[in-house]
């Protein structure tokens, strides 16, 4: 017994990005303070750490919390490794608590196919959404209307977006030595805002286990990086910020969550600023990363880790990630904070972003989501390396597609 009715010491552990290291030590102090008697041990990531986390469980000697993403948090969850926070989130979070989330991301935390349909096993982490770079300097000089100018005027749409990308573009004869933009091609994800852009998808969101990828808008939305890749030659064919970082490229697509990085690694070599997405035929959706927090379905403490994912995603929580990290907040009452980090940039362009938002496609798949998400970027990467037509393409690797959605029922 405790007959002084302190609590029992307990220890848990956070499982992190190596890049999170000053703000999960702010955090886990301010933590501390709150519940002296829990103690939190911080681990970090190395290589492989994905299979040495479900090692860990299976071996039952994982951490009991960690920063996460997609596919790999659908996997986990999948396999019941995952604590389900739905009774511990409606047990504590009130409904002025839920309403402070912005509603993409608290919408993003839950499952939405399957058995666990409307269970939450995620708890947002922060905000990433796709939105434009662009080089002052580099629009001054061609003599062209700047986009935030632009998108005042209402006038940032995926035509101006094209002819600035093509006056920004500067050849030597027929060798480009600066393109005018980078268009952001590394990730489905990324490539799939196009696609939604245009008014098309890959998966029917409201039946997933269709492939909708054969649509005319589908294609138009592919289509249009491509043009600018191999039609107009302003586009980079491969995604580097780099060409963004030392000023030969005046565009770059990028997350809102690279403007810290990029703050310091331009420093005052040249003015930039930060636009929302341009606007599509279907508008300017962008989808949501979900970046996430998660509780080992076998942690020994699951009430005192979930105090500490409570905290990490609080306001004060949030407003130390801000601070230390630079990652927009998924709670709107930390979104002051973020903003006075930097007055006179545009971080503000987030708000904008995340209102356009949604769910990421991994929140709609079942069954085998690695495979199904590799056999759908194998077919959109042929396409962007000119390798072949879209149609071709969607035939091509249509029966695969299938066969995986179907299995997934």
């Amino acid at each position: 017994g405790n007959p002084t009715g302190a609590k029992e010491q307990v220890t848990i552990s956070l499982l992190s990005q190596t890049a999170s290291a000053d703000c999960v030590a702010v955090q886990i102090a301010e933590f501390e303070k709150l519940h002296p008697h829990i103690r939190v041990e911080s681990l970090f990531m190395t290589g492989g750490w994905q299979d040495k986390l479900v090692t860990e469980m299976l071996a039952g000697t994982a951490p009991d919390a960690f920063e996460f993403w997609s596919p790999f948090n659908q996997q986990l969850r999948q396999r019941g490794l995952l604590l389900n926070l739905t009774p511990y989130m409606q047990r504590d979070f009130t409904a002025e608590d839920i309403a402070d989330f912005f509603p993409t991301v608290w919408e993003t935390s839950f499952t939405r196919i399957g058995p666990q349909a409307g269970s939450q096993f995620i708890m947002p982490r922060y905000i990433n959404v796709m939105v434009f770079h662009y080089s002052i300097d580099r629009f001054r000089a061609a003599g062209l209307s700047e986009p935030l100018d632009l998108d005042a005027r209402g006038e940032w749409n995926w035509q101006t977006l094209r002819d600035s990308a093509r006056k920004l573009t500067i050849r030597d004869g027929a060798q480009v030595t600066h393109y005018g933009a980078v268009i952001s091609i590394s990730s489905l994800p990324r490539v799939l805002n196009w696609i939604w852009g245009a008014g098309g998808d890959l998966i029917d969101p409201n039946d997933p286990s269709k492939f909708v990828g054969d649509t005319p808008e589908a294609e138009a939305g592919v289509q249009f990086i491509c043009d600018m890749i191999w039609q107009d030659g302003s586009a980079s064919p491969t995604f580097s910020s780099g060409l963004f970082i030392n000023g030969t490229v005046g565009i770059l697509e990028d997350g809102m969550g690279v403007v810290p990085t990029l703050r310091k690694r331009i420093g005052d070599n040249f003015r930039w600023n930060s636009v929302r997405r341009a606007e599509g035929p279907a508008g300017r959706p962008g989808y949501l990363v979900d970046d996430s927090y998660g509780i080992w379905a076998e942690s020994p403490h699951p009430d005192e880790t979930w105090e500490l994912v409570k905290f990490l995603v609080s306001r004060e929580g949030q407003e130390i990630m801000v601070k230390y990290s630079g990652y927009p907040p998924v709670r709107r009452s930390a979104v002051r904070a973020y903003l006075n980090l930097a007055p006179d940039h545009n971080l503000r362009a987030f708000a904008d972003a995340v209102a356009d938002s949604r769910p990421t496609i991994f929140s709609r798949m079942q069954g085998d989501i690695a495979t199904l998400y590799s056999t759908l970027w194998a077919m959109l990467t042929s396409v962007l390396n000119n390798s072949q037509p879209y149609r071709v393409a969607v035939e091509a690797y249509r029966s695969q597609i299938e066969a995986l959605l179907a299995e997934a029922r």
